[in-house]
């Protein structure tokens, strides 16, 4: 019997046959340690044989590479490694297992999972259904997905590149092309240059700029203008090989390699042929995945599958049958029978969560986080595994109590289409936050843990009168489903925003802005305006084009009557003129229209409680801290009874409040409130969230407002042990600045200085004014002179011409500038700085300002009493007293030091009764709230003694 003659470009070809007509000294051919039994086919670069592994008892595939396809081994090897490599890395069930890689002589080979079944392209050719075809294609997309997120690109995906296997799954395979897909990576060096290690080979291009790889029909435009390939150009592979798949044809002319190349380049996708039985909703999502710039595609593999798995007509059908069956049922007048025919209409809701929120999305999110952030891992997963669980299952609660409701007539039509399109956005929105873990850099992950806080309320859903009261969607169904489509984006977009994904939510809004037909129904446009200026808000270049959206969607939303949004707009479209834009003054003039549109929403807790921090906010740039409190109060009070006090919009409101309560003087209350931030935060995003060290901060500076200085330097002091070695550097420099106010507070301003220059070198960035302004003190109570006149240089810089001297920041730093000049001993210098800070507040009545110069007045009397000046002194030091009593609680420590300064002022001119009434008074004062060795509380006593001693 012939032997039949080696394939072309089999290696093993000729040793084949050699054995072959030598029977009886033949053995069998081997690969390393496996025994090779035939060919089974060829790949982009190399042959691949089917073979045995007798040291595991299983049949294995194992690639070797083609020797004639390229001119230079050893970067022929260096491909077939990088296959390996790419492919060991992945663990998925639609992708190909590889078990090891080796060389025999010159050959190198990959040995991998032996996949019994054929390749996609000849399994389609069997007479399938276009659902078996998308089914088959959707488990090769999440193959690629998967690869996309272990930061895999394959760059050369097609129907041959994927086996279908006699037990129906699919998988991807021949990652031959792959490279990491890190928008860093630079192009092939130049010839002679070294290439790294193995084990850095995915970190290397192998292409010149300008070298074309990959099969020219699936390739994308960028591909073919020889430009580096991206997960969006997998995405575009896909999309050619589904629509050839479906359609029988390829999307772009094949006349010619040219003709190709210009449909693909310039995204001319041919229509689908007419009387396809595949829905237009899947063309249309394949249109979009071929798109010619990648930023016009889908934003991720995860949003393409999601698109082409989705079919809205479902909920419609779904409907009409629940409606019928109720009908039948209703007729037949078998009312006994509804239970069990509700129990067939109504199947557990948490099946449509699969894949969204499942025992593998949670593994699959665990996986992500402890690759990201090791150290952190599972204080993130149990901050943030409950709330997504918690949030699931209140969404198949809801989902299910809907279906019963329905099923048994206790819901009409319209009202459950209300309710399912607004459970299905929640569904959107929490399957692109739980996708984020995959795709977000280590550094994004705090964030992620807020926007898990923060996913879009349930209770929503189920209120009846918010829904009823919407705008009703539209009349047209197929209208109607494509908005709902868009809405589901949009609330996906949202997530993007949170996680700090601002291009990724653009790219989304901007694909619902492009279906001109949908937008014809303005509240989806006003919508996407809305969306589209937030993520351009959380984009620092782009504060003038968010204007512009927020203006267009407020104009459209008020026409169209879309309260919700016109509300929201207006609030957020104030933030933005107030602090983004520098136009505090506009913001605070047209507060009186945002809480009109405000007012037509107070039973939205979101967008309600959102309107108030923005107006506490804008009251507290304009100085008015009285106003801003009382916003802030109600917006706390609002989130209290609604059990919405644990978000992270919740928790921001209370560190505004008790960031009031420390400017007013309030300190009690404000340490309770930085308290209960601290609390709350801390179960909503674990101990060691960024933030928390801002929040202790704060407490820090209330508590040495109360006179318990050494608690707070030593809540620092342990703080600063947990940031130290933290990548966060505004955690840094927070703790430093919390650490140089106490030593300061304790007249150590050696420490002090030291510790205000480090936070400076940290972040100078984030070092303001104020900060200057204290370090100006620190260093003059150091005896720093050179020091504290730069300080002073960098603080009188940071006040320009255009500062409002009502400001915090004015005020500060010239008080900061006389109480430096004051510890320097300048005491006649020091008076001017002090009388420039108080003369802008002098006929002010606010209670802000009237505390303010009272602390002026206090610095003055001091002063002059030093001075010898008595008279003024024993004035100042009245005046400053009477401004602290009119405004500070009776407890205030400020009022105790300017008894304290009378009390001194009195023994100096021999009013020894007179001293030791006011040493008494402080004394009392300070013992209601200081440590027992609070400084000024030492000097009281000690006054007291010295005036009855005298006596």
């Amino acid at each position: 019997m012939p032997v039949p003659p080696p394939e072309a470009g089999d290696p093993l070809g000729k040793l084949l046959v050699k054995r072959a007509l030598f029977p009886r000294r033949a053995q069998p051919v081997r690969l390393g340690r496996f025994n090779v039994l035939g060919l089974v086919g060829h790949g982009g670069m190399g042959v691949v044989y089917a073979c045995y592994d007798d040291q595991l008892d299983r049949k294995v595939a194992v690639k070797v590479l083609h020797r004639e396809v390229v001119r230079e081994q050893e970067n022929a090897r260096r491909r077939l490694l990088r296959e390996a490599q790419a492919m060991a890395r992945l663990s998925h069930p639609n992708i190909v297992t590889v078990h090891e890689v080796g060389q025999v002589d010159d050959m190198v080979y990959v040995a991998m999972e032996f996949v019994r079944g054929q390749a996609l392209d000849a399994w389609v050719q069997q007479s399938r259904s276009w659902r078996q075809i998308l089914s088959a294609y959707l488990q090769a997309g999440r193959g690629l997905e998967a690869a996309h997120r272990a930061g895999l690109v394959h760059r050369d995906f097609k129907p041959q590149n994927a086996m279908v296997g006699d037990d129906g799954r699919v998988k991807v395979l021949d990652f031959g092309l792959a490279r990491l897909h890190d928008d860093d990576l630079g192009e092939e060096p130049a010839s002679g240059v070294q290439v790294g290690p193995a084990a850095a080979l995915l970190m290397r291009p192998l292409t010149r700029t300008g070298v074309i790889l990959g099969t020219p029909g699936y390739m994308s435009p960028e591909q073919h203008l020889g430009l580096r390939a991206t997960a969006e150009s997998d995405q575009f592979s896909f999309c050619v090989s589904l629509y050839q798949s479906l359609y029988g044809d390829w999307p772009f002319s094949t006349e010619s390699f040219q003709a190709l190349r210009e449909d693909a380049v310039h995204g001319r996708v041919a229509p689908p042929p007419p009387r396809s039985p595949v829905p237009a909703r899947v063309f249309k999502a394949l249109r979009r995945g071929l798109r010619a710039e990648p930023g016009a595609r889908f934003a991720s593999m995860t949003e393409l599958l999601a698109e082409l798995e989705r079919d809205p007509g479902a909920i419609y059908r779904r409907v009409a049958a629940l409606a019928a069956t109720a009908v039948i049922a209703g007729a037949g007048g078998v009312i006994a029978t509804m239970g069990s025919a509700e129990v067939a209409q109504c199947p557990d809701a948490r099946a449509e969560l699969a894949g969204v929120w499942d025992g593998e999305r949670a593994a699959e999110v665990g996986a992500a986080v402890r690759a990201k952030a090791p150290a952190r891992a599972e204080e993130i997963l149990a901050a943030i595994e409950p709330q997504l669980e918690r949030y699931a299952a209140a969404w198949v609660q809801l989902r299910n109590d809907a279906c019963r409701a329905h099923a048994e007539g206790r819901q009409s039509p319209h009202w459950f289409d209300l309710q399912t399109s607004c459970l299905e956005q929640r569904r959107a929105a929490l399957d692109a936050t739980v996708d984020a873990f995959a795709l977000v850099e280590a550094t994004g992950l705090d964030n992620l843990v807020q926007t898990v806080g923060e996913l879009p309320s349930l209770a929503t859903c189920a209120d009846v009168e918010a829904l009823t009261a919407a705008i009703p969607p539209p009349g047209d169904p197929s209208l109607r489903a494509r908005v709902q489509q868009h809405r589901e984006t949009l609330a996906r977009a949202e997530v993007h925003e949170h996680t700090g994904q601002t291009r990724l939510g653009l790219q989304l809004v901007e694909s619902v802005l492009a279906d001109a037909k949908a937008t014809t129904y303005e509240p989806l446009l006003a919508e996407a305006q809305l969306r589209k200026g937030s993520l351009q808000v959380r984009d620092g270049a782009a504060a003038a084009a968010a204007l512009q959206s927020f203006d267009e969607a407020l104009g459209t939303a008020i026409g169209s009557g879309h309260a919700a949004v016109a509300a929201l707009t207006s609030s957020r479209r104030g933030y933005l003129l107030a602090y983004r834009l520098g136009r505090p003054d506009q913001a605070r003039a047209e507060l009186r229209l945002i809480a009109a549109l405000n007012r037509r929403v107070t039973g939205d807790v979101a967008i309600y409680g959102e309107f108030l921090n923005v107006a506490g906010a804008i009251h507290s740039l304009a100085g008015d801290w009285t106003a801003a409190g009382a916003r802030w109060e109600e917006a706390i009070a609002l989130h209290e009874a609604h059990g919405r006090i644990e978000t992270p919009l919740g928790i921001g409101i209370l560190y505004n409040r008790g960031g009031q309560l420390l400017i007013v003087g309030r300190y009690a209350e404000a340490a309770a409130s930085f308290r209960r931030v601290l609390e709350l935060s801390e179960r909503l995003s674990g101990p060691n969230y960024p933030d928390h060290a801002v929040y202790e901060s704060m407490l820090a500076y209330a508590l040495t407002g109360l006179g318990r200085t050494r608690e707070a330097l030593a809540r620092m002091r342990e703080l600063e042990s947990r940031v130290a070695s933290g990548e966060n550097k505004v955690a840094r420099l927070t703790v430093m600045l919390g650490l140089g106010q106490a030593e300061l507070a304790l007249n150590d301003g050696r420490a002090a200085m030291q510790h205000f220059l480090a936070a400076q070198r940290t972040s100078p960035e984030n070092f303001s004014t104020r900060e200057w302004a204290v370090l100006m003190r620190a260093a003059a109570a150091a005896g720093d002179v050179p020091a504290m006149e730069k300080a002073r240089d960098q603080a009188l810089a940071g006040i320009g011409e255009h500062t409002d001297v009502r400001s915090l920041r004015y005020h500060e730093v010239f008080l900061g500038h006389g109480q430096a000049l004051a510890s320097l001993g300048r005491l006649r210098e020091a008076l001017a700085p002090l009388e420039q800070a108080r003369s802008v507040l002098v006929e002010s009545d606010d209670p802000v300002h009237v505390a303010r110069r009272g602390r002026v007045s206090l610095e003055l009397g001091r002063l002059r009493g030093q001075l010898g000046e008595h008279e003024a002194a024993e004035s100042e030091l009245r005046a400053a007293l009477a401004d602290f009593e009119a405004v500070l609680s009776p407890q205030n420590l400020e009022l105790a030091d300017a008894a304290l300064a009378l009390g001194e002022l009195a023994l100096a001119r021999g009013r020894l009764d007179e001293a030791a009434q006011w040493a008494s008074r402080a004394a009392s004062i300070y013992a209601t709230t200081a440590e027992p060795e609070h400084a000024p509380w030492l000097q009281a006593r000690a006054l007291l003694a010295r005036a009855r001693g005298a006596e």
